[in-house]
């Protein structure tokens, strides 16, 4: 799979303890190993509190979420923030 990264992720990833960022980037070799977000073995779930038909996910990685937009089969990681903050963040 095909991911693009923007700009603002890589300035709140950069933030982050190493062992999370570690972490992430665990989970980012899985995604562009798999063909598809079902086979990639993450935990993902649809964003909620999105327009029907958005394709917004947010996959967890400990304490933290990574926000992306989900257009099978390329992948734009958006940001990534702590549980319940990035519903606030992602709007």
């Amino acid at each position: 799979m095909e991911i693009v990264y923007a700009e603002r992720f890589y300035k709140e990833l950069s933030k982050l303890p190493a062992r999370v960022q570690q972490s992430v980037k665990q989970v980012l070799i899985k995604l562009k190993a798999a063909s598809n977000l079902e086979s990639s073995g993450v935990d993902y779930a649809l964003m909620r509190g999105r327009a029907k038909g958005a394709k917004y996910y947010r996959i967890r990685v400990g304490d933290y979420r990574i926000g992306v937009k989900y257009i099978h089969p390329d992948m734009i990681v958006i940001i990534i923030a702590r549980r319940g903050e990035i519903y606030k963040l992602s709007s």
